[in-house]
């Protein structure tokens, strides 16, 4: 009978349920394919000959139009395409070599008797194609099997433990089949290096066990995981002699592939095709099948071989019968789209494998690492760092060194500039290899890493990269060097607002001074006094540069901020070289001292300040002589101050601050009943009050000068004192001590005083001048 192994493929086409699926099978060393047509309702199928009575083609029809046609195919035994003509589906079956078409219209396994005639309709057919002959196939005509086969359905399956090769393992316990379980062992753990030596000292141990080729194929096996070149000609060896003593056994496959790669390695052409076409043409149901496309798509892809090889990785890659096998497949594929500068097409196949099968890497973790170096090497970083960190997470094996590959993967992953993946990788290798060689310089470049990559990026980036860093390293030294470049990122932005909101985290910090004082030179220059002000009163120590000391004593001195604006000035006069720059601070001293109440220091300021003012014919600072007369005043240098006094009279008579001065000195004269310094200074006051329409101190100076005129009888110029008086807006006392003074002038002068005495009796107040007033007009005759 013969043997079908494998299902190579299935073609399901929705022609009102019409199935086409191909088989594959050996008999007698003589390959063939079954191609199986089914249909829902019969379908009439026949074959056309020629004159030498070979079947030309075979012709199944339908009488109904399908839902879709077949585009012409292929397979190592046929070629089928489909036709439509006038509404009536044609199926055309060409034979590669010999083909052979036989109804089947029941199910086998059914107790059902088959007919001797073969039906021109059924529901089911089968092409067989074949090379030569088959021996279950007879080249004559026939009508159909003259006896009745009975196939009964077996209903109870019993499978024994299995082989390497799925044949059933009988077995007894010894210390072969241990060796044997702690190989199976090793070989699953990957660890192929320790699997070799056990496999070696196990065969030299047990020459006759009955194991041997399962260890010699776990040993080429494990071979194909170490460098290729090194052990080419042993798998050479051992694949040959494996496959001349086990000819019929199901890793035959396998143990071509390793050979077709090791005549690869050694660049023998002609013994790698062989072998890997072997694969394809007598295994296609194999899983090796699609990796020995895929292996000679990787040895011949130069020249004319390039488009070739292309299609061979493409249907290598859709063939491929399992998750590792479309694994293996996609990473060759990814390094000839790589050569081909065809990154892209590349990555999307490794992203695929991460996503679908990531521990493929962990298999092969030599050949596989070595790819990685490929990839990073054409600056495929990222897909190179994340493969390389599942292989770190993952392996299970020392057959290469942990701490270069999590090494690579911290490289990787900053060379595509993941700055936090990097770091991250960089803590794991500082935890787990403390004391290796490369531990400072891990360290050190992760000093480096989060920073200075970040130098590169936009404002906003960087204080996102450093936010990040603050929220995620606590209480450590990352956190203390973000916190800084962020204020510093911040401060060259001009977010100085935004710098001081860190100031609780940045306590040390010159930015936190900085930014205040770039903040109140922008308030200046932006005429905001009061907010200027605010920012220095909020930071005390902060150092006002000599160019923006002035504008801020200023400021503070308009806010009677007066203690502030003396700590702006402090040394200012004294420091200054420019004798202009001396004098505008000498000026400020004085005023400023005035409003602080320091007599001697105003006294000092100020006479320097005049002095100066007067040398270089400065009048805009004459006014300072204000503030020395009220200073030298009270220190008692009373002469001094008369020649200040005398000085403003000379260059700024009309200035109202002269009406304190003049009424100081009024009040001192009246001390001193000198009629002449009364006369004087009321009258400059009353001067005064008419150019400036003010009559602030009135009736206080008129009352004074109408008293020192009454002293010296100057009765007319007392009453024109007093008649301009009662001109002034007052209270009604005052005008009623002004009216009894003018009448009592009159009356000391003879002259009519009633009728004044009576306007100040009129006034409806009663006081004292009033009182005074009545008792007048009573002594009146």
């Amino acid at each position: 009978m013969a043997r079908i192994f494998a299902l190579l493929l299935s073609f399901l086409y929705c022609a009102n349920a019409l199935d086409v699926t191909i088989n594959y099978g050996k008999e007698a060393r003589e390959h063939f394919s079954v191609l199986n047509i089914t249909h829902k309702d019969p379908l009439a199928c026949f074959e056309q000959r020629n004159a030498e009575n070979e079947v030309l083609y075979a012709v199944c029809t339908l009488d109904q139009t399908p839902l879709a046609s077949f585009a012409p195919t292929e397979t190592l035994f046929f070629r089928f395409w489909s036709r439509v003509v006038e509404g009536r589906f044609y199926l055309y079956v060409q034979p590669k070599h010999k083909i052979r078409l036989f109804a089947t219209p029941y199910d086998l396994k059914k107790n059902v008797r088959i007919p001797k005639e073969q039906p021109k309709e059924s529901r089911s057919w089968q092409v067989i194609g074949y090379i030569n002959e088959i021996p279950f196939l007879n080249e004559a005509p026939t009508k159909g099997l003259n006896f009745p086969i009975k196939i009964i359905k077996n209903r109870e399956i019993f499978l024994t433990d299995l082989d390497i090769d799925r044949g059933p393992l009988q077995y007894e316990e010894g210390e072969d089949f241990n060796a044997y379980n702690q190989i199976k062992e090793l070989m699953n753990a990957h660890s192929h290096i320790e699997a070799v030596k056990l496999i070696d000292e196990t065969l030299i141990a047990f020459p006759e066990t009955i194991f041997t080729k399962d260890l010699l194929l776990f040993r080429m096996r494990a071979l194909e995981h170490f460098d290729a070149a090194e052990n080419s000609d042993m798998l050479i060896d051992m694949g040959t002699k494996w496959i001349k003593r086990y000819p019929t056994d199901a890793s035959v496959p396998e143990v071509l592939y390793f050979l077709g790669n090791a005549y690869a390695d050694l660049r023998n052409a002609d013994e790698t095709k062989y072998y890997l076409e072997r694969i394809i043409n007598e295994y296609p149901q194999s899983r090796y099948m699609p990796l020995a496309k895929m292996s000679l798509a990787k040895h011949f892809h130069t020249g004319s071989d390039a488009q070739v090889a292309a299609r061979l990785f493409s249907q290598a890659y859709q063939e491929a019968k399992d998750l590792d096998s479309a694994s293996a497949i996609a990473i060759e594929w990814s390094d000839f789209r790589i050569q081909n500068n065809e990154k892209e097409q590349a990555q999307k196949l490794l992203e695929a494998m991460l996503k679908a099968n990531p521990s493929y890497i962990t298999k092969y973790p030599i050949k596989n690492y070595e790819f990685l170096k490929l990839l990073a090497e054409n600056q495929m970083y990222l897909i190179a760092a994340n493969l390389g960190e599942y292989l770190f997470e993952h392996l299970q094996n020392d057959d290469i060194s942990k701490e270069d590959l999590l090494n690579d993967v911290s490289l990787w992953y900053q060379a595509a500039n993941e700055v936090q993946d990097a770091h991250r990788i960089n803590k794991i290798f500082l935890q787990e290899f403390e004391h290796r060689p490369k531990t400072e310089e891990v360290r050190e470049r992760d000093d480096k890493l989060l920073f200075d990559l970040a130098q590169a990026e936009n404002p906003d980036d960087k204080i996102q990269k450093y936010d990040y860093i603050i929220q995620n390293y606590d209480n450590s030294p990352e956190k203390e060097k973000a916190l800084g470049l962020k204020a510093q990122t911040l401060f060259d932005e001009g977010q100085y607002e935004s710098v001081l909101a860190m100031k609780e985290s940045i306590k040390n910090s010159p930015l936190i001074s900085q930014s205040y004082l770039a903040l109140i030179k922008q308030s200046l220059k932006n005429n905001d006094c009061k907010q200027a002000s605010t920012y220095y009163t909020q930071s005390p120590q902060v150092e006002i540069p000599e160019d923006s000391k002035m504008p801020l004593f200023d400021c503070l001195y308009d806010l009677a901020l007066n203690k502030e604006a003396a700590k702006v000035a402090k040394d200012m006069a004294q420091d200054s070289k420019d004798l202009a720059q001396k004098l505008a601070w000498l000026y400020r001293d004085a005023l400023n001292f005035a409003k602080l109440g320091d007599t001697k220091s105003v006294a000092r300021a100020g006479r320097d300040a005049l002095e100066l003012a007067k040398n270089q014919r400065n009048p805009k600072y004459y006014d300072v002589g204000f503030v020395l007369f009220d200073a030298l005043y009270t220190l008692n240098n009373t002469a001094e101050a008369l020649d200040v006094y005398a000085f403003l009279k000379t260059h700024l008579a009309d200035d109202q601050r002269m009406f304190p001065i003049d009424l100081t000195l009024l009040k001192a004269s009246e001390s001193q009943k000198e009629e002449l310094g009364i006369e004087l200074y009321a009258k400059d006051i009353l001067r005064l009050q008419a150019l400036h329409h003010d009559s602030t101190d009135s009736p206080y100076v008129d009352f004074a000068l109408t008293q020192s005129y009454i002293r010296t009888q100057r009765f007319n110029d007392a009453i024109s004192v007093l008649d301009n008086l009662l001109k002034k807006e007052m209270n009604k006392d005052n005008q009623q001590k002004a009216l009894y003074l003018k009448g009592s002038i009159l009356k000391s002068i003879n002259r009519e005083s009633k009728p004044v005495f009576e306007q100040c009796v009129g006034i409806a107040y009663e006081g004292a001048w009033k009182s005074l007033c009545a008792q007048a007009l009573e002594i009146l005759p």
